[in-house]
C-alpha cells in the first residue's frame, strides 16, 4: 500500500511540474495558463487552502502586496507587455515563502496577408523555369506557434514553420520554390495558421488568390505529311503552345502559302516556323501521292558477267512495285548478265493508284569460254605431239600460241579450232605451251606442259655470288643476275624482287645492311615457252648479340646434389635467330644436353617472331644435375651464329660465368673409422670420425649407454659399447656405428716384475721431475690488484647511447586511370615529359552523343571544337614547370564532363656526387659516418629515388617528400657504421627518377668512393686451441691475424720454455720453439686499433703405457718388499734392526693418531700419477696396523712409514672443472643478466674476465658475473680459475647472445610504382631496420596467408644491429589482383631465447594487377529471333582497369543489352581497356515458319 501511495505522489509531482505549479507550494491558479491578445484585458485568480501569513501577486502590471486572504485576483485592463511573467506568492506560517509562475501567452495575428511571385509578368510563368512564391505577413507574435501553407487550387503544395523564440511581434515572409508545368494553370494562395493551445481556437487567414497562366512551347508534333495532289498544307500539322503559336511555312528558304494546292513536283522538305512563347522551327517532309510512270529502252546490249547499266525510270508515290517477266514467268534480272539472260522481257510498275508496263529486248555479248581439249603431254624423245585448242565465244574467237619456238613446231587453224604439231620432239621442246583465244569481248588462255622424258627443266639464269653474307652496318655488296647465253634470244624479262618490292629491268641488287633483315632477294626471268622462272639468292644479314647473360631461374646461388638445376641463357639483340646455336659449358667441358630456345619479340613476349630474321632476344634453358665434384663450378653459355659460309668464321659471344655451390649430404670416411675397434682394459682408444659434406657437417657422437657425447670428430673412449657417429648438415645426416670391444692386456703385469731392478732410478727421476713441475708457473692471469668495473650502477655500455635513426619512405605518386563515368579516353593517360621537349596528348570521345570537345590548359589550351570526336593538345616546347590540362566534352543533352591529364615535367640532375665528412682520413671500425649523396638541379624532387650501393649491392634507399615541381638541390644522407668487411669497398649512389612511361636515361650515378677502415686484429682461427705435443715432429703454433694496420705479434711462453729460448725471436705469427714442453702459450696481435690474445694449451700426446705400467709394477713390488721388511726389521720404537729384541709378547703397542704433516712435502716429490696407485692400498695398511702387536708402537710407526710414502707420491691429478650456470644466455638489449661460475675442486683464484663487471674471489668456489643493463654488443665474458693442482689454470667462455628486435619491417616495390601488369616481372623489397644478431633472423614472405618464400641470414656474422633487406621476384597474374603481400621477421634465438619467438610483420602491400579484358563467355552465340520477345546479349568481361564496352552496329556502351526491338543480324561487342581488347559476336536468326 505504501508503495502505491509513493508512486501516486511521484505522478502528481511530475504533473504539477509539467503545468508550472510548484508541487511544494499549496497555491492554485485559475486558470493555470492564459492566452491574451495584445491590448486585451486579463484576470487570473490565485487561491490557497493552507494557513498563511499573506498571499500576493508579484508583477510589473497589476501586482499586489501580501494580503491575509485565501483568494486574490490578478487583473490587467489592457495587457501590452510581451514578456510579462506574473507570479503568485504565499507566506506560510513558520516556513519560507513559495510561489507559482503564471504562464501568459500574448499574441498578435494579422488581419491580411499577401502573396506574390518573382515572375517578370504578373500571373505568367514559363514551363520548366524555377520561380518563387512569397507569402508576406506584416506583424505577428509569437512566431513559434505560426505555420504558413501554400495551396494550388485546394491542394497543399508547401508548408513552413518557424523556430523563433522571440515573443515580440515581427514581420515575416515565407517562400515556396516552384517549377511550373503546362498543367499548372491554376489559382494559388497562401494561408497563415496559429495554434496557441486549447485556451483559444486556432487562428487562420488566407491571402487573395494568385491566378497563374503557364506559357510553354510551341511544340511541333509532326515530322512527315502525306497529301493527294491538289491538297493544301493548312491544318495538316498540329502545333501545341501557350500562347497559341503563329505558323509560317517555308520551302527552299521562301515562304509558302499553306492554302496553295500541292503537286508531285512540289513534294519535298518544308520548314515550319512557330512563334509563341518562343520561336522554333522544324523540317517537315511533305509527300504527294501520284500514279506510276515507267520509262525503259526498247533494246539493250550487255556484256556478260559485268554489271549492266540497264535503267528503267520509275516514278510514283507510294513507290511503285516493279516486276520483270520473261516467257510468261516472273524473273529477277541479275546485276551481272550471262549468255542465258538473252531474250524479251515484260516490265510492270504498279502502286495502289494504278499500273503500267513496257517491253525490252536484251542481247548479251561474252568473251571466249574456257579452252577445252588441251592437256599436258608426256612423250619420249623423238615422238610427235598434237596439241588442240578450242573455245566458244560471241563473236567467234581467234587463236594464237606462245611457246619456246623451234623449227619442229607447226601451227594449224581450221573451223574455230587451232592445232599445234610438234614433230620429232627433243629436250628443247620441254616446256610450257600457251593457247590464246580472243575476240573483242575478251580473251582466254590455257597453258599445258610438254615433258620430254630424259631431260631436266632448269631456269636458264645465273646469280653471282650464289651466297651473300653481310654483317649489320657493314659496307655495300652487289649481286648480279643474267640469262645464260643460249637462252638470251627467248628472254622476255629479267628483274629482282625482294620484300621491299620489285626492282624492274635491273640485273643487279644490293641490300641495305642497316635494315634489310628479311630481304629474301629473288631473281625472276620470263622466257617464251618456259614462262617465268626464278632463282633465290641466299642472303643473310647478321648481327652479333649485344650481350649474353646466364642466370638461375630460381635466383638461388646454391643447389643440392642430384637435384635438377634450371638455367637460362639470354642472348640480347641477335639476328638471325634461326642461325643461332647456344652451347653450354661446365668449366671448359661442353654439357651434352638438349636445349630449348624461346624467341622474345617485344615487351609483352606474346608476338610470334619465330620466323623473323630481324634482331630479337633469345632465351635458352637447360636442366642439369650437379654432384659434389661440381661444387663451385663455373657454368657459362656461348651464343654462336652458324651462317653457312665457308669463308666466314661463325661469330660467337660468351656469357659471364655463373658460380654454383653444390650442397651435398655428409659421407663418413669409414677407412679411418672401422666397424669394430678393440681396446685394452685400462687404456683408451681414439675414434676419429671424419665426414665430407657441404655445408661443413656437424659431427656428434652417441653412446648406447651414455647418450649424446660431446666429441666432435675425435672421441676418446675406454669402455666397450656401441658408439654412433652422426654427421649432419642442412642437406641431411649420415650415421656410422662402431662397436668397441674390451680386451685384457697382460703385458704390463709381466713388465712390472721385470722393472723391479730400475725402481730406485725411477723414484729419483720422478721426484726430481715432480719438484720441477711444481715450480712451473702459469702466467695467464695476474692476481695482483684486480680491477673491477668502473661503470656506475653496474650498467654496461660501450659509448653507443643513441639509437639507429631510420628513414621512412614516403608515398610516391602514380598515375590515375581515366574515370569510366566520363566517356573520354586520354592517350597517353599519364604524361611525363622532359623540360624543353614536346608534349602531345590526344583526347577522344567514347560516346556517339558528342556535341563538342576542347582542352582547358594553363599552357597551350584548345578552344571548343564542334562536332569532333577527338582533340589534340600539342605544346611544341615545355618551358614551364606546372601545366594543368583538362579535356572537356559537351554532350548533346547539354551536360559536360571533364578528365584531367596528370602531367609530370622532369629534369635529370646536372650532377650526382658522393662525399663524407672525413674523406681524407680512414674510417675506424665501430664509428658511425654520415655519407652524403648530393643531387644537383633535379625535378620533380618527389619522384627522385636515391639508391646507395656497396660493391654493386644495394644497401640503402631514400625518397624525398616535396611538392615543389621546379628543380631543386637535394642531399641524401646515409649512416654507415664502419666494419672491417668494408675495408677496400667501393660505395656510390645513384639518383633515379621514378617515372612510369619513360624507361631510358632516367638515372645518374656518382663516382665511386673507396673506403679504408682501420680495425683491431682478429685471428684467422678465433677460438683458443689445444695442441698435442708431437713425439718426434716439430710443433708449430699458428697465430695469424688480420687487421688494419697490419698487426705485430708477441708470444708469452711457459717459464721453462721462456728461459730456454730467451735469445730466440718470437715476434712472428708462426712459432716453432726449439725446446718443446707442455704448457700454455699466449700470442698477442697488436696494432694501433687494439690488441687480441690467443691461447694455445699444449698437452702431452697419448703414448704407449707399457713402460709406465712397468714402473707401477715395480712400485707395487717395492711396496710388498717394504711391507715384509717392516714386519721383520722394524723395532718397537720404530727404528730398523735385524733383531726384534724390543718386542715383548703380550704387551700392547701405542696406537697414536697417524700424522699427516709430511703431506705437503710428499706432494712436491712424487708425481700424482704414481701416488694414485698407492692410495688404493691405504685401507689394506690400516687393517694391517690393527693386527700388529699391542705391546709396542712398531705397528703404528710402520703405518706412518707407509702413509708417508703414499703422501709423498700424492699430488692432485684432477682435471679443470669450471661449470657455468647457465652455460648459454640470451638477453635483450638493455636488460639485466646474471651468470654463476662454479669450481668443482679447490681453487686459489676464481674470477670473470670482462670489459664489464669483472670480478674475482680467493675464498669461494663460486663467483657471479652480473650486469644490470647490458648494451655492449661485443662483450665476451670469460670465467677463469687458478688451482692448487694441475692443471693449474683453465677458462670457460660464456655463450652470450645479446639481441634486439627490429625497429620496423616495411615492404614496397623495388623497381616500380603504381599498378602492376599481368605477366611482367616485378621485385618486392622487404627492409628490416636495426636488428641483432642478424644470423638468427628469418624473413618469411606471404601472399595473403600462404608462405611463398623464406630468406635466412645465417651466413652473416655481425653481432651489432644492422639493416637488411630481402627481394621477392614475382610475376603477377590476374588471380593475384587485390592480393596482399607482407613479410614477417622472426628472430629465433633457440630454447634459451624469449618464447614465443619474437616476430614483427610489415604492413600489407596491396597488389593491383592490370590485365587485359577476359570475356566470361567468349564463344560466339546464336539466338533465335521472335518478334516482340525480349533478347539479352551478355558481353560481360573482367579486366583491370574495368573494360569499356562498345557495340556494333548499335551504339551502346553497356556490357549487357536487353531489348525487344533488336532485329535479326550480327552484333559485335568489344570490351576494351588500356592493355587490350576482346570481341564477341552474337547472331540473331529469324525463325522460318513452316508451310
Amino acid at each position: 500500500m505504501t508503495q502505491r501511495v509513493l508512486i501516486l505522489q511521484l505522478f502528481v509531482s511530475l504533473l504539477l511540474g509539467a503545468t508550472g505549479v510548484d508541487s511544494s507550494c499549496p497555491i492554485e491558479l485559475s486558470p493555470p495558463r492564459v492566452v491574451v491578445k495584445f491590448g486585451d484585458p486579463v484576470s487570473v485568480n490565485c487561491s490557497t487552502s493552507e494557513r498563511h501569513e499573506g498571499l500576493g501577486w508579484e508583477a510589473p502590471i497589476g501586482g499586489t502586496g501580501a494580503e491575509p486572504v485565501d483568494h486574490l485576483v490578478w487583473t490587467v485592463d489592457k495587457l501590452t507587455d510581451w514578456n510579462i511573467s506574473p507570479k503568485c506568492f504565499l507566506n506560510p506560517i513558520d516556513q519560507d515563502q513559495c510561489s507559482t509562475v503564471l504562464e501568459v501567452v500574448v499574441y498578435r495575428f494579422p488581419d491580411t496577408i499577401g502573396i506574390s511571385s518573382n515572375s517578370d509578368v504578373e500571373g505568367v510563368m514559363t514551363e520548366g523555369k524555377e520561380y518563387i512564391f512569397t507569402c508576406i505577413l506584416p506583424s505577428v507574435a509569437p512566431v513559434k506557434n505560426l505555420s504558413i501553407v501554400f495551396y494550388k487550387n485546394n491542394t497543399i503544395e508547401h508548408r513552413d514553420t518557424f523556430n523563433f523564440l522571440n515573443k515580440q511581434p515581427t514581420g515575416l515572409s515565407a517562400q515556396y520554390v516552384f517549377t511550373p508545368r503546362r498543367s499548372d494553370n491554376a489559382l494559388f494562395r497562401c494561408e497563415a495558421h496559429m495554434d496557441l493551445g486549447p485556451e483559444v481556437p486556432p487562428l487562420s487567414i488566407s491571402s487573395e488568390e494568385y491566378e497563374l497562366a503557364v506559357h510553354f512551347g510551341p511544340e511541333i508534333q509532326c515530322t512527315t505529311i502525306e497529301l493527294q495532289e491538289e491538297e493544301t498544307l493548312e491544318g495538316k500539322c498540329s502545333v501545341a503552345g501557350n500562347p497559341p503559336p503563329v505558323l509560317t511555312w517555308h520551302k527552299d528558304g521562301q515562304p509558302i502559302d499553306p492554302f496553295m494546292p500541292l503537286s508531285r513536283d512540289t513534294a519535298g522538305m518544308y520548314k515550319l516556323q512557330a512563334q509563341g512563347n518562343s520561336d522554333i522551327e522544324k523540317d517537315i517532309r511533305v509527300l504527294v501521292l501520284y500514279e506510276p510512270v515507267l520509262a525503259c529502252p526498247s533494246t539493250y546490249t550487255a556484256l556478260e558477267d559485268t554489271t549492266h547499266n540497264l535503267t528503267c525510270v520509275v516514278k510514283g508515290y507510294p513507290q511503285p512495285v516493279v516486276i520483270w517477266f520473261k516467257d510468261g514467268e516472273e524473273v529477277e534480272l541479275p546485276e551481272r548478265l550471262t549468255r542465258s539472260d538473252t531474250g524479251q522481257y515484260l516490265i510492270t510498275a504498279s502502286n495502289n493508284l494504278s499500273s503500267i508496263n513496257v517491253t525490252v529486248d536484251i542481247t548479251v555479248l561474252y568473251p571466249p569460254s574456257e579452252i577445252v581439249e588441251l592437256e599436258d603431254s608426256e612423250v619420249h624423245v623423238g615422238s610427235p605431239v598434237w596439241l588442240k585448242c578450242s573455245s566458244m565465244g560471241n563473236p567467234r574467237p581467234e587463236y594464237n600460241w606462245t611457246y619456246f619456238q623451234t623449227d619442229n613446231v607447226l601451227e594449224e587453224n581450221e573451223d574455230g579450232v587451232s592445232r599445234l604439231h610438234i614433230e620429232n620432239t627433243t629436250g628443247i621442246n620441254t616446256g610450257s605451251y600457251t593457247c590464246h583465244a580472243w575476240n573483242h569481248m575478251g580473251n582466254v588462255t590455257k597453258t599445258v606442259r610438254v615433258t620430254v622424258k630424259g631431260t631436266e627443266p632448269e631456269c636458264p639464269i645465273t646469280i653471282t655470288p650464289s651466297t651473300m653474307v653481310m654483317q649489320h652496318q657493314s659496307g655495300r655488296q652487289i649481286a648480279t643476275c643474267m640469262a645464260t647465253s643460249s637462252s638470251s634470244s627467248n628472254l622476255q624479262e629479267i628483274y629482282w624482287t625482294s620484300t621491299k618490292g620489285t626492282i624492274a629491268d635491273n640485273t643487279t641488287w644490293w641490300p641495305d645492311s642497316h635494315k634489310d633483315w628479311d630481304a629474301r632477294p629473288v631473281c625472276k626471268a620470263t622466257f617464251k615457252g618456259i614462262g617465268q622462272c626464278h632463282k633465290t639468292l641466299n642472303f643473310i644479314l647478321y648481327k652479333t648479340p649485344d650481350s649474353v647473360s646466364i642466370y638461375r631461374l630460381d635466383n638461388y646461388s646454391s643447389v643440392e646434389e642430384d637435384k635438377e638445376l634450371q638455367l637460362q641463357c639470354d642472348i640480347i639483340n641477335v639476328a638471325p635467330a634461326q642461325a643461332l646455336t647456344v652451347e653450354w659449358y661446365l668449366g671448359n667441358e661442353s654439357i651434352n644436353t638438349v636445349s630449348v630456345r624461346k624467341i622474345v619479340c617485344g615487351e609483352h613476349n606474346n608476338a610470334d617472331c619465330s620466323s623473323s630474321r630481324s634482331p630479337v632476344n633469345v632465351s635458352s634453358t637447360v636442366n642439369i644435375t650437379l654432384n659434389r665434384n661440381h661444387s663451385e663450378a663455373e657454368i657459362s653459355c656461348v651464343a654462336r651464329l652458324n651462317l653457312g659460309s665457308d669463308e666466314l668464321e661463325p661469330p660467337l659471344l660468351k656469357s659471364n660465368v655463373l658460380n654454383i655451390t653444390v650442397f651435398y649430404k655428409p659421407s663418413i670416411n669409414t677407412t679411418k673409422l672401422p666397424e669394430t675397434v678393440p681396446v685394452f682394459t685400462g687404456y683408451t682408444v681414439n675414434l676419429i670420425c671424419e665426414a665430407d659434406g657441404h655445408p661443413a657437417p656437424v659431427i656428434q657422437w652417441y653412446s648406447s649407454s651414455k647418450g649424446s657425447i660431446v666429441g666432435e670428430g675425435r672421441l676418446i673412449v675406454s669402455e666397450e659399447g656401441m658408439y654412433n657417429c652422426t654427421a649432419t648438415n642442412e642437406v641431411g645426416s649420415t650415421s656410422h656405428v662402431v662397436q668397441v670391444i674390451l680386451e685384457v692386456d697382460y703385458l704390463p703385469l709381466i713388465a712390472g716384475f721385470v722393472a723391479v731392478a730400475v725402481v730406485a732410478i725411477s723414484i729419483i727421476f720422478l721426484c726430481i721431475y715432480s719438484v720441477y713441475y711444481k715450480n712451473t708457473k702459469m702466467r695467464r692471469y695476474s692476481l695482483k690488484n684486480p680491477k673491477l668495473s668502473a661503470h656506475n650502477g653496474n650498467v654496461a655500455h660501450n659509448g653507443w647511447d643513441t639509437q639507429f635513426p631510420m628513414s621512412k619512405l614516403p608515398y610516391v605518386y602514380s598515375g590515375k586511370p581515366v574515370s569510366a563515368s566520363c566517356p573520354l579516353r586520354l592517350n597517353p593517360t599519364i604524361a611525363e615529359v622532359k623540360f624543353g621537349d614536346t608534349l602531345s596528348a590526344n583526347c577522344s570521345s567514347l560516346s556517339d552523343q558528342t556535341d563538342g570537345m576542347g582542352w582547358e590548359s594553363s599552357h597551350g589550351g584548345v578552344d571548343l571544337q564542334d562536332k569532333v570526336t577527338s582533340v589534340l593538345l600539342h605544346i611544341a616546347k615545355v618551358n614551364v614547370w606546372t601545366i594543368e590540362s583538362t579535356c572537356f566534352i559537351n554532350l548533346n543533352d547539354g551536360s559536360q564532363c571533364t578528365q584531367k591529364l596528370p602531367i609530370t615535367i622532369y629534369k635529370m640532375p646536372d650532377s650526382v656526387s658522393i662525399s663524407h665528412p672525413s674523406e681524407m682520413d680512414p674510417m675506424v671500425e665501430g664509428e658511425r659516418y654520415l655519407m652524403q649523396c648530393n643531387i644537383v638541379n633535379v625535378a620533380p624532387v618527389s619522384r627522385v629515388f636515391v639508391y646507395w650501393y656497396k660493391n654493386d649491392k644495394q644497401i640503402h634507399s631514400e625518397v624525398f617528400n616535396a611538392s615543389k615541381p621546379s628543380p631543386e638541390n637535394k642531399t641524401s644522407i646515409f649512416s654507415l657504421t664502419a666494419h672491417r668487411d668494408d675495408n677496400g669497398a667501393k660505395i656510390w649512389c645513384e639518383a633515379k627518377l621514378g617515372l612510369q612511361t619513360v624507361r631510358e636515361n632516367i638515372s645518374k650515378k656518382s663516382s665511386e668512393l673507396q673506403v679504408t677502415v682501420l680495425y683491431s686484429p682478429a685471428f684467422t682461427k678465433a677460438e683458443n686451441e689445444t695442441v698435442e705435443l708431437p713425439s718426434n715432429d716439430e710443433m708449430t703454433l699458428n697465430c695469424t691475424a688480420s687487421g688494419n694496420p697490419k698487426p705485430t705479434y708477441s708470444w708469452r711462453l711457459p717459464n721453462p720454455v721462456q728461459k730456454t729460448i730467451k735469445d730466440e725471436i718470437v715476434n712472428e705469427s708462426l712459432l716453432t720453439p726449439s725446446f718443446q714442453l707442455p704448457g700454455i702459450y699466449a700470442c698477442t696481435a697488436s696494432n694501433s686499433q687494439g690488441t687480441s690474445t690467443k691461447y694455445f694449451t699444449v698437452v702431452p700426446a697419448n703414448r704407449d703405457r707399457t713402460t709406465f705400467a712397468a714402473i707401477i709394477g715395480g712400485f707395487v713390488s717395492l711396496g710388498v718388499v717394504i711391507a715384509i721388511a717392516g714386519l721383520v726389521l722394524v723395532k718397537p720404537d720404530g727404528t730398523f734392526s735385524v733383531n726384534k729384541g724390543g718386542y715383548l709378547s703380550g704387551q700392547p703397542t701405542s696406537s697414536g693418531v697417524v700424522s699427516w704433516e709430511g703431506t705437503m712435502f710428499c706432494s712436491t716429490i712424487v708425481p700424482g700419477t704414481v701416488a694414485k696407485v698407492f692410495q688404493v692400498g691405504i685401507f689394506f695398511l690400516l687393517r694391517l696396523n690393527r693386527r700388529l702387536s699391542v705391546g709396542n708402537n712398531m705397528g703404528n710407526k710402520f703405518v706412518r712409514w707407509i702413509l708417508l710414502f703414499c703422501m709423498i707420491c700424492s699430488v692432485s691429478g684432477e682435471g679443470c672443472s669450471l661449470i657455468l650456470k647457465p652455460s648459454r644466455v640470451v638477453v635483450g638489449f638493455g636488460e639485466s643478466v646474471s651468470v654463476s661460475c662454479e669450481a668443482t675442486r679447490p681453487v686459489r683464484v676464481l674470477g670473470w674476465e670482462s670489459a664489464i663487471s669483472a670480478s674475482h674471489t680467493q675464498e669461494d668456489r663460486s663467483v657471479q658475473w652480473k650486469v644490470d643493463s647490458l648494451i655492449d654488443w661485443i662483450e665476451e665474458p670469460i670465467c677463469y680459475g687458478v688451482f692448487f693442482t694441475a692443471p693449474r689454470q683453465c677458462e670457460e667462455k660464456l655463450n652470450l647472445v645479446l639481441y634486439k628486435t627490429p625497429d620496423s619491417v616495411s615492404i614496397r616495390q623495388a623497381n616500380h610504382t603504381g599498378p602492376m601488369v599481368e605477366g611482367k616481372e616485378y621485385q618486392l623489397l622487404c627492409e628490416v631496420q636495426n636488428i641483432a644478431p642478424v644470423q638468427y633472423l628469418t624473413l618469411r614472405w606471404y601472399r595473403d596467408e600462404t608462405e611463398v618464400y623464406k630468406h635466412s641470414f645465417s651466413d652473416l656474422t655481425s653481432s651489432s644491429p644492422v639493416q637488411v633487406s630481402s627481394i621477392l621476384v614475382i610475376t603477377p597474374t590476374k588471380a593475384e589482383n587485390g592480393a596482399q603481400y607482407k613479410c614477417v621477421a622472426e628472430l629465433d634465438l633457440g630454447p634459451e631465447g624469449p618464447q614465443p619467438t619474437p616476430t614483427l610483420a610489415s604492413e600489407p602491400l596491396n597488389a593491383s594487377v592490370y590485365f587485359a579484358p577476359t570475356l566470361i563467355s567468349p564463344e560466339p552465340e546464336v539466338l533465335d529471333f521472335t518478334e516482340g520477345a525480349e533478347v539479352t546479349l551478355n558481353c560481360t568481361a573482367t579486366g583491370n582497369p574495368s573494360p569499356v564496352y562498345s557495340w556494333s552496329p548499335v551504339m551502346v556502351d553497356e556490357a549487357v543489352i536487353t531489348s525487344s526491338s533488336l532485329l535479326p543480324g550480327t552484333y559485335t561487342c568489344t570490351a576494351l581497356n588500356t592493355l587490350g581488347k576482346k570481341s564477341k559476336q552474337f547472331t540473331i536468326k529469324a525463325t522460318t515458319k513452316g508451310v
